[in-house]
């Protein structure tokens, strides 16, 4: 198992739960750290997590590098988005380097809530709503999983909450390392983490931050269903022409409301849409599409436009 190791809080004591549990799992730890190249100190980082390794016997600890800057500038994405794609890129590099079948990193019920305040406030689609998943398969940067079985991420902490967290690593006496730009409130995570749930927590709820992983937890098994149920109906309905995917307007017209946006999602994505882009207002445009004669809409990396009896989603569409 390749465990995801920052030097902050939270992957600290993830590999040292793990290595506590390693022998009666029968699981062999491997640690990898990618430096994004972000802050002058950040080499400090990696020897860090270097020396935590060794200090627990594991000598199989890998210290990448990312230009994460550069990234987001040439896929014109956020300094956020570009450091999670290259983490794990680089996690699944790592994996496949050892043979490994899961990569765990320190996700936890904080994380939760703050993903699900968020992805509200952006706007997102009941799947977004759901939150961080406990395992996902890994994908490169090209949004695949690469070749053979693929490997998963997996969150052993998304149940447990920061204070509990950082009480673990009290008990051990083990230090971690602080990251300066998690103080940072010009980016929306931090302003949530600093300013708004703390308000939830004094004016509303004190127990905000259980109650929205809760929250999450439950959307995500209403999510898989309607997901698999979404996707078999895709199957039946969906015509491929070249990277082009067409769906029979009257017939999706009678799949139930829920569904239908499952159906169109997928559509929208087969056609070359963005998922992590696509949010409730794209998909509300789409059902409009469904009972319409003629139109079109712009989705983030493609577009659907309705042509005769039919909705095409491609990326010859025009799109932002």
């Amino acid at each position: 198992m390749v465990v995801g190791v920052s030097g902050g809080p939270d992957s600290v004591a993830l590999l040292l739960a793990l290595h506590e549990l390693s022998s009666s799992m029968k699981i062999k730890l491997r640690v990898a750290h990618l430096d994004h190249g972000l802050r002058n100190n950040s080499k400090n980082d990696g020897r860090f997590v270097l020396d935590l390794a060794s200090k627990l016997g594991l000598s199989a600890a890998i210290v990448g590098r990312a230009g994460v800057g550069a990234l987001a500038r040439r896929m014109k994405i956020s300094i956020e988005e570009a450091g999670r794609l290259a983490r794990y890129d680089f996690f699944l590099r790592t994996a496949k380097r050892f043979g490994a079948s899961r990569v765990a990193v320190g996700h936890n019920r904080d994380d939760q809530a703050e993903t699900v305040l968020m992805r509200l406030l952006r706007g997102s689609s009941g799947s977004g709503l759901s939150g961080i998943p406990l395992k996902r398969p890994l994908l490169d940067l090209s949004g695949k999983s690469g070749r053979g079985k693929p490997a998963w991420v997996i969150r052993p902490l998304l149940e447990r909450s920061r204070a509990e967290i950082e009480a673990f690593l009290r008990l051990r006496g083990q230090r971690a390392r602080k990251d300066p730009t998690n103080t940072d409130t010009s980016f929306m995570r931090n302003r949530i983490r600093h300013e708004l749930l703390p308000l939830l927590e004094r004016r509303f709820n004190p127990r905000v931050r259980a109650m929205l992983a809760r929250a999450a937890q439950v959307l995500a098994e209403d999510d898989s269903f309607l997901e698999d149920y979404g996707a078999a109906i895709f199957r039946r309905l969906a015509v491929r022409r070249g990277r082009a995917v067409s769906l029979d307007a009257a017939r999706l017209s009678r799949v139930p409301l829920p569904l239908r946006r499952r159906v169109l999602l997928l559509a929208a994505v087969a056609g070359g849409a963005d998922q992590k882009r696509v949010v409730q207002p794209h998909l509300d445009a789409l059902v409009r599409l469904v009972s319409a004669r003629k139109g079109a809409t712009d989705l983030p990396g493609a577009g659907a436009e309705v042509r005769g009896r039919v909705i095409l989603f491609s990326k010859n569409h025009s799109s932002r």
